[in-house]
């Protein structure tokens, strides 16, 4: 699921004029690039010159703010680059490597120590997204507004519908996965629902893409909202979008992104008129496991040895049990007890490695008293899969480390061997060409959908609609 603990760090950029040196002449107006994996953020530095001849360093992080800032102090002696910003924590110690024009050194924020190389680029980054469609659309699109009222929510979306008059059309609802989205499921950049529905909807098939909760114009309770809440909220947006009159209610189905593809279930299992079902990265198995295994293989991607992400593993079971016969406000006592039960023969630096220090505990423990999380580690697919009726179309990505690719195999077995299973070899879990599947991957990545994704969609559509 996409619901994952990121590091969130606010570099304030700066720049500070110094006389110019000759040392510092060849670097003038010059730019490098560094990506800082633990908080998936991309950095740049530059030396940009004055017309007075003076010389200033320039930190960015184009993510965050296209503006440089100054920073507490910084110099260039010796080959060795030093920038500081006292009220930050932020010190970086790199050394000039003249053989690949690079600064190679130290990167230090609070808790955070990592190695950062800054290699030479031809401006700042951006962000490239060349399958973000642009208008003109050769389709018709309109705002949509949904109404639980006993529920207190009001959903806003927009539905697209192809050109050809006085035809109905298939349709299909997406409903987006863990964390509060946008219609378009944006994350980093990218826009995945966006990109799905403008190619749906140029092959004849009206898209319906909508808010969750408290974002954009959608509006509902959150603080105690769970899974099964957002399952009504989906059925919703399903009910409008089966009565309309643009729409074949024949064939009105659901495309659900990882926990979008458990609530897709989820109402396929109780509503019968819903005509199919796509499961992308969906889950095949319970939350708790879905977790436990997000947990360690993040882990090991992120360097953290084998046996070391099994102690973490195996202490997230131990948690799952906790919470089955205790209450939230013991969490964290009895979270702290199985952290050193599973760590009590760990040197101080594995117990880091394996996450399963004192604040580890208390993160997790105010992580699982959250109604949703509650929610969420009981809930089994299974239960649901195996009382759907429709066609189902599972998708998921050979190297999804956040659903991970066994979850087909559960999905298979779920449903009596009747859902098409579809692995997809390369794709991570934002089904994109990756190279780990590591979700700090996600922004550097262009492509924000596999082709091969969108055509096996409306290849599979197009099968069952003969049927």
């Amino acid at each position: 699921m996409k619901r994952i603990v990121s590091i969130f760090i606010v570099l304030l950029i700066f720049c500070g004029a110094i006389s110019a040196q000759s040392s510092l002449e060849n670097f003038a107006n010059r730019w490098w690039y560094a990506y800082l994996e633990e908080a998936a953020l991309p950095l740049n530095i530059t030396f940009a010159k004055s017309d007075a001849g003076a010389i200033s360093l320039e930190l960015y992080s184009p993510m965050q703010s296209s503006d440089p800032m100054i920073p507490s102090s910084w110099s260039f002696e010796n080959d060795t680059l030093l920038i500081s910003h006292k009220r930050l924590g932020l010190k970086m110690t790199l050394v000039w490597n003249e053989e690949d024009s690079s600064f190679v050194g130290l990167f230090r924020q609070g808790l955070l120590r990592t190695v950062l190389r800054f290699t030479p680029a031809e401006g700042m980054f951006k962000i490239v997204r060349p399958q973000t469609p642009q208008p003109p659309f050769p389709y018709r699109g309109k705002e949509v507004t949904v109404e639980r009222k006993k529920a207190g929510v009001r959903l806003s979306g927009t539905l697209t519908l192809p050109n050809d008059s006085g035809k109905k059309f298939p349709a299909v609802v997406l409903v987006s996965g863990s964390g509060q989205q946008n219609r378009d499921e944006e994350i980093m950049g990218h826009k995945p629902f966006l990109v799905i529905a403008d190619w749906l909807t140029r092959n004849g098939i009206a898209v319906l893409r909508y808010d969750d909760r408290e974002v954009g114009g959608s509006k509902g309770p959150l603080e105690t909202a769970t899974t099964l809440d957002f399952a009504d909220d989906a059925e919703a947006m399903f009910d409008y979008l089966y009565h309309c009159k643009e729409i074949d209610p024949k064939r009105v189905g659901i495309i659900g992104h990882s926990e979008g593809a458990e609530i897709a279930s989820i109402i396929a299992s109780r509503n019968k008129k819903v005509g199919f079902i796509v499961m992308l990265g969906g889950p095949g198995t319970t939350g708790a496991d879905i977790l436990m295994q997000q947990s360690g293989l993040i882990l090991e991607l992120n360097g953290v040895p084998h046996r070391l992400a099994d102690r973490h593993v195996e202490a997230m079971r131990d948690f799952f049990g906790v919470m089955d016969s205790a209450q939230p406000a013991d969490y964290e006592k009895l979270f702290i007890a199985v952290c050193e039960k599973h760590s009590e023969d760990l040197t101080k630096e594995e117990r880091k490695q394996a996450a399963l220090g004192k604040a580890d505990a208390m993160a997790m423990a105010s992580q699982m008293a959250i109604p949703w999380m509650q929610t969420f580690v009981k809930l089994d697919n299974r239960d649901y899969l195996k009382k759907v009726k429709c066609p189902i179309l599972a998708i998921g990505g050979s190297k999804d480390c956040q659903v991970v690719p066994s979850n087909l195999d559960a999905i298979k077995s779920a449903t009596g061997g009747k859902a098409e299973i579809r692995l997809m070899e390369g794709l991570n879990h934002l089904l994109q060409h990756c190279t780990t599947g590591a979700p700090n991957e996600y922004m550097l990545i262009q492509e924000t959908v596999a082709q091969e994704v969108l055509d096996c969609i409306i290849d599979w559509l197009g099968r069952i609609k003969k049927k």
